[in-house]
């Protein structure tokens, strides 16, 4: 019996916990999806601040550097002991030995008007094919070159900043110069940079690489790494243009299947550039741990919070299983000698519960029906014939004026226990659709020739009579029947069905009429 599916071998009622696990699944994995955009929008966000950050702390560490230098010599030229021509060059290579130790500096040299170069325990030479030297001295102009070899080995590489040193009438008596450690610069820019994903790049005047913590080869266009990728919201001309004109800058690329995020800004009192950068993954990496402890906390959650259902819904089918055996005690002595083989738990339950059913019929409610045969309809066999039959008592007024309202309700109980019956054996559904109308949906018939059979005995067991003060009053009822087509919905079902009821009703009474399409 249908009851059986649902009850264990006890004979307790259970509920299969499948679907709540699957929603559950569905509900971590969406969370975490959730959590997981979140995450790429947070590291988004991560990689910009961290580029930003990056870049002002390498942009300020050299800047800083350099304009320290250009300060140091520019104070020193003010001094006559340095601009004076007619002190000797020996002595002012002597001091600028004691101070530059004291400021860090490779070294701290002399130049003279004829660009000479003179340093300590070195003899002095010409620095007259030095290109930054011919600009100093042709524009009086300091001057802060890119990184090139210099030495005595010829491939030590430094940076020089220059400034002129000039008389009391202006003219230039020669310059001071020192050179900044290539070294130095390279642990600002691995500093700054910090552990892993974010990469930084110093470019020339030329916009070449001077040195990159991105381990760029020396000397290479940083345009033709850049080409390499696809730039959002610029082009390497553009961003060429850009650096050329000291603007600063960010932009979005894609190299190497990665998502880079860049920042660009001109280092003061030079024509460097330098260029940080970020990768998306290293900084989505950062936020893994948090995203894991997210979906650990939820599956957690999600594993107590089935706990909890299972141990409530446990105790509210004991409360069902006592529901249960009781409706079957008072179904018991409802159907009496009577009962019917198949009669079905779920449905006494149904037909029960308040505001789901007829009170004085048993039958289900005109908006219950339509609910419920509407997904009859879809889910029965299409094999089958369904038809919705229209009942109407012709003579209930009739029986009420002659025996009162206790009549009437007899014979409305009477009818409704009758087709009941047929609901069962036709896996239908009937409800009371208005005061002395009902309709019955029947899924479960072979053919129309069944059909007819079904509507004449139905016409013949409709036929009874009340007795009520010593005389028996006649019911009778008139059908009316529609048979489902395809596409066809239960309301017009409903109205064909009306339809053909008032065929009936114009040609005598106590029959049915099959409407005809």
């Amino acid at each position: 019996m249908k009851r059986d599916k649902k009850r264990n071998k006890g004979g307790k009622w259970e509920i299969s916990f499948a679907p709540i696990t699957r929603y559950s699944v569905v509900f971590c994995a969406l969370f975490m999806g959730i959590a997981f955009m979140g995450g790429c929008v947070l590291s988004a966000g991560r990689l910009r601040s961290d580029t930003e950050a990056a870049l002002a702390a390498s942009h300020g560490q050299i800047s800083q550097k350099v304009a320290g230098a250009v300060d140091l010599l520019e104070s020193l030229a003010s001094l006559p002991e340095y601009y004076d021509p007619d002190i000797p060059p020996i002595d002012k290579v002597k001091k600028l030995d004691q101070i530059s130790p004291y400021f860090g500096y490779m070294m701290i040299c002399y130049v003279d008007s004829d660009i000479t170069v003179y340093s300590d325990g070195a003899e002095p030479a010409s620095l007259a094919s030095r290109d930054y030297m011919q600009q100093l001295f042709s524009t009086g102009r300091r001057q802060v070159t890119d990184s090139f070899a210099a030495g005595a080995d010829g491939v030590t590489l430094n940076y020089t900043v220059a400034v002129p040193l000039m008389d009391q009438k202006g003219q230039i008596t020669g310059c001071l110069f020192c050179a900044i450690y290539f070294d130095e610069v390279v642990d600002i820019l691995r500093q700054s940079a910090g552990n892993g994903g974010t990469g930084i790049t110093l470019v020339g005047s030329r916009g070449q690489v001077m040195s990159s913590t991105d381990v760029l080869p020396y000397g290479e266009s940083i345009m033709n790494t850049l080409r390499k990728g696809v730039l959002f919201g610029t082009t390497a001309d553009r961003l060429e243009e850009q650096l050329l004109a000291a603007n600063p800058g960010a932009f979005w690329s894609i190299r190497d299947g990665n998502l880079y995020y860049t920042a660009y800004q001109r280092v003061e009192n030079t024509n460097w550039d330098i260029l940080c950068s970020v990768d998306f993954w290293s900084t989505f990496g950062k936020t893994v741990p948090a995203l894991g402890l997210v979906a650990g906390l939820t599956i957690l959650g999600c594993i107590c919070l089935l706990w909890f259902v299972r141990r409530y819904i446990a105790g509210q089918m004991q409360i069902v299983d006592m529901l249960v055996h009781s409706v079957e005690e008072l179904e018991k002595r409802v159907y009496q000698d009577e009962r019917p083989e198949d009669v079905d738990f779920q449905e006494v339950l149904r037909l029960t519960s308040n505001g789901l059913s007829d009170s004085l019929t048993g039958v289900v409610t005109r908006s219950v029906f339509l609910n419920q045969g509407a997904a009859l309809l879809k889910k029965a066999d299409p094999q089958k014939l369904k038809a919705l039959c229209f009942v109407d008592m012709d003579n209930l007024k009739y029986i009420n004026d002659s025996c009162g309202h206790a009549g009437g309700d007899i014979a409305l109980k009477s009818l409704g226990y009758i087709l009941r019956e047929y609901e069962k054996k036709y896996d239908g559904v009937v409800g009371r659709y208005g005061g002395d109308e009902f309709v019955v949906l029947l899924t479960g018939l072979d053919d129309e020739q069944e059909l007819r059979g079904v509507l004449d005995g139905l016409v013949l067991r409709l036929q009874s009579s009340v007795q009520s003060g010593g005389q028996s009053i006649p019911v009778q009822c008139s059908i009316g029947v529609a048979v489902y087509r395809p596409g066809i919905e239960l309301e017009q079902m409903i109205a064909d069905a009306d339809e053909a009821l008032y065929y009936v009703k114009q040609n005598g009474k106590g029959y049915y009429h099959i409407h005809q399409n």
